[in-house]
C-alpha cells in the first residue's frame, strides 16, 4: 500500500470512529463523559476566561485570525513567485509547520478525504493555481502550531506583527 493510501484509510478510520463516538453521546446523553475537545484546552489553565484563542495578526496592513493570516502569506508567496511548482510549494511550506494535515496539499489529495471542506479553504479565490497543479491551504490552525508558520514566514521575509488585547 502506498504512502498516501495508508494516510487515506486511516483518515477514514478516524471519521468512522468519531461518528461512532457521537453515536454513543447520544445513546448514552447526559451520562457521556466528554473528553476534552482539543489538546490545547487541556494545557490552558481552568480559570481562563476563554479556551478559544482569537488571537489576530498584523499582515500587510490587514487583520487575521491564524487560519486566514496563513492563507494570506501563502498566496503572497505564491504571488510573488509565479514559476512555482507544486512541489516545490510544498517544501517552501514543510508539513511540519502545521502537524498531520500540512500547510498546503494537492488539490485532488485533498478532495480524497471525507473532510476535506473544513479542512481546508476551498473557495475559489482561495485555490492556488501553481504551472503545474492547483494547491490547497489548510485551515487547521492553533496556538500549538501557528508559532512554527510565523517563525518561517519571517525567515522568508514577512512581517507579522501579533496584536496584543490589553
Amino acid at each position: 500500500m502506498e504512502y498516501n493510501d495508508l494516510i487515506l484509510d486511516m483518515l477514514n478510520r478516524i471519521v468512522k470512529l468519531e461518528k461512532e463516538v457521537e453515536q454513543l453521546k447520544k445513546e448514552r446523553g447526559a451520562s457521556f463523559e466528554e473528553a476534552p475537545r482539543s489538546r490545547t484546552q487541556n494545557i490552558l489553565p481552568p480559570d481562563c476566561p476563554s479556551q478559544r484563542d482569537k488571537t489576530r495578526y498584523l499582515f500587510n496592513g490587514n487583520v487575521y485570525l491564524k487560519n486566514k493570516l496563513v492563507l494570506a502569506v501563502v498566496k503572497d508567496y505564491v504571488a510573488n513567485n509565479r514559476s512555482i511548482t507544486c512541489n516545490e510549494l510544498k517544501t517552501v511550506f514543510d508539513k511540519s509547520l502545521q502537524g498531520s494535515i500540512g500547510v498546503v496539499e494537492n488539490e485532488n489529495v485533498a478532495e480524497q478525504r471525507r473532510d476535506y471542506q473544513v479542512r481546508f479553504f476551498i473557495k475559489d479565490n482561495d485555490i492556488l493555481h501553481l504551472v503545474d497543479g492547483n494547491m490547497l491551504v489548510c485551515s487547521q490552525w492553533g496556538i500549538l502550531n501557528i508559532s512554527n508558520f510565523i517563525k518561517r514566514a519571517e525567515q522568508l521575509g514577512y512581517k507579522i506583527e501579533q496584536i496584543v488585547r490589553e
